[in-house]
């Protein structure tokens, strides 16, 4: 710590990076950095952006963008670099501090000065990988692993006051050491334990001496032990399928509780649940008890949660032998290449570049499919798309646009949750088909009006209109329909008033009735 605010002090330093395993605290770091930088008066604007695998320039430019209350114009991402690059060059002195970075960055497109540029523009990278930080030409600061004191002083304070009895101690000192001195490991394992019985602490230290952990990239093998421990801990098999599902989002992303609300539902996670909201305190619940646990994170977002990057790769790895396909890299433009998608009972695809999508698939065991795209990008859906997904749950559309819906998605009759948000939908009248059908939303999509066959669906919950902002007509008569409706939500959706008055006068007596 004390090094790396000795370099941003350094006129002669432009660039620096702290590296490290994943889980070793480089995050902690670099925020602590940033407050001392703020109390010490170094720089007059100290900004923070995630930078993550999965490279987004325009997500970089507006995180940066934000903090410095700056609203980018520009539709093109040079555009936005641009206007970035003059307002940082404005700056007296700013740091700017780039999280989780994979790859070399080039600055220049996201808009930071650097080298000559703009001598008191300072930039702070965290990094797994040394090599990305060398041909970004940073001076590196390791980071290592904590001192044997400052691991047990952590891992004390996170499982409380019961390590220092008499019979527990011993015990305690050996579960420590397992998690290697590292941070991640060290809390995960902690939390989990926290008021545990003494057999419970020595069943847990056998568990982590015979862990045999996955090898995955810039991980430290402790890391993934313990991680896999703390979900193993976790009270319930409820809990650990929401702790899952929380794996099929990309990296750094906020993570809508309501989502694990209407997912869960879908796939009947959840037992003895009698309507939505009794589903929803249960997520909410479980979500306070990931957070306390470490293995959910808070976000800015009050109704989002976040997953820490080392806890998502270990909850993919887990995920992955129940089944689940998950693949976030916004450079695909099809399906991942498989011998067969058989096996899959959840599969998550987020893209920028999807273009094409297979037609005829065969995936027999199939509950959940969650497909991300761009708007911009005209989707051509094949006719057979879901023919060979009879057993699905839970769909869900975002930022796709396409005249219609393929005519197979009929043939999915075991479906209760259907989202399509933030689509540019045309006919949707196929949707009427789909008898079992609970949780409907056309959050964000750009709809003109409800197709009247909506009316069929018996067994509907929940229908959310929410930000439908060329939404003109809502069938009269159709509410009052949807004899099981629970919730109805249309908030900032421009229905004309003639019409909102009409469907709100008819939800009145539907629930009056």
């Amino acid at each position: 710590m004390k090094e790396v605010l000795e370099a941003l002090r350094d006129d002669n330093i432009n660039m620096i990076s702290i590296c490290g395993m994943g889980g070793i605290g480089k995050t902690t770091m670099a925020k602590e950095v940033a407050k001392r930088a703020k109390d010490d008066e170094l720089f007059d604007e100290v900004v923070m952006a995630v930078v993550s695998q999965n490279q987004d320039l325009r997500k970089i430019q507006g995180q940066i963008a934000d903090l410095l209350h700056l609203k980018l114009e520009g539709e093109t991402e040079l555009g936005r670099a641009n206007e970035l690059y003059s307002r940082l060059m404005r700056s007296k002195s700013v740091l700017v501090i780039l999280d989780d970075v994979w790859e070399a960055l080039n600055l220049e497109d996201i808009g930071i000065p650097y080298g000559g540029q703009h001598k008191r523009c300072k930039i702070l990278l965290t990094s797994r990988s040394e090599e990305a930080c060398n041909q970004m030409r940073s001076q590196i600061f390791p980071i290592k692993v904590l001192s044997e004191e400052e691991a047990w002083n952590l891992f004390r304070e996170m499982a409380g006051d019961c390590v220092d009895t008499l019979g527990l101690h011993p015990i305690a000192k050996e579960v420590a050491k397992e998690c290697g001195a590292l941070p991640v490991a060290i809390v995960t394992v902690a939390r989990a334990l926290e008021n545990k019985t003494k057999d419970e602490w020595i069943a847990a230290l056998e568990q982590l001496k015979k862990s045999i952990p996955k090898n995955i990239p810039g991980l430290h093998s402790k890391v993934y032990s313990s991680i896999e421990f703390s979900y193993s801990y976790l009270k319930s098999d409820e809990a650990k399928s929401c702790f899952l599902l929380c794996c099929l989002f990309p990296e750094d992303f906020d993570i809508p509780i309501e989502y694990l609300v209407r997912y869960g539902v879908g796939r009947r996670l959840f037992a003895k649940i009698d309507n939505v909201a009794e589903a929803r305190s249960r997520v909410h619940a479980m979500v306070n008890d990931l957070k306390r646990s470490f293995l959910l994170l808070d976000s800015k977002n009050k109704e989002c949660v976040k997953m820490h990057d080392v806890v998502r790769d270990v909850a993919i790895s887990i995920a992955e032998e129940h089944g689940f396909l998950v693949r976030c890299d916004d450079k695909m433009e099809e399906w991942p290449e498989k011998d067969t998608y058989e096996i899959y009972v959840a599969i998550s695809l987020f893209s920028r570049e999807m273009k094409k999508h297979p037609n005829g698939l065969e995936c027999s065991k199939l509950e959940h499919l969650q497909l991300s795209c761009c708007k911009d990008t005209q989707q051509m859906l094949p006719a057979n798309m879901f023919q060979g997904m009879k057993e699905l749950k839970v769909l869900s559309m975002r930022g796709m646009s396409f005249p219609s819906l393929p005519q197979s998605i009929q043939v999915l009759q075991n479906l209760r949750t259907l989202h399509l948000e933030y689509c540019g939908l045309e006919d949707v009248s196929a949707i009427g088909a789909l008898g079992k059908l609970e949780m409907l939303s056309f959050l964000g999509s750009e709809i003109k009006e409800l197709p009247r066959e909506i009316g069929n669906l018996g067994h509907l919950k929940l229908l959310d209109l929410s930000e439908c902002s060329t939404l003109q007509r809502i069938p009269y008569g159709l509410l009052s329909s949807l004899s099981r409706l629970e919730e109805f939500y249309m908030s900032r959706s421009r229905c004309e008033i003639g019409n909102l008055r009409a469907t709100l006068r008819e939800l009145t007596q539907a629930l009056l009735n």
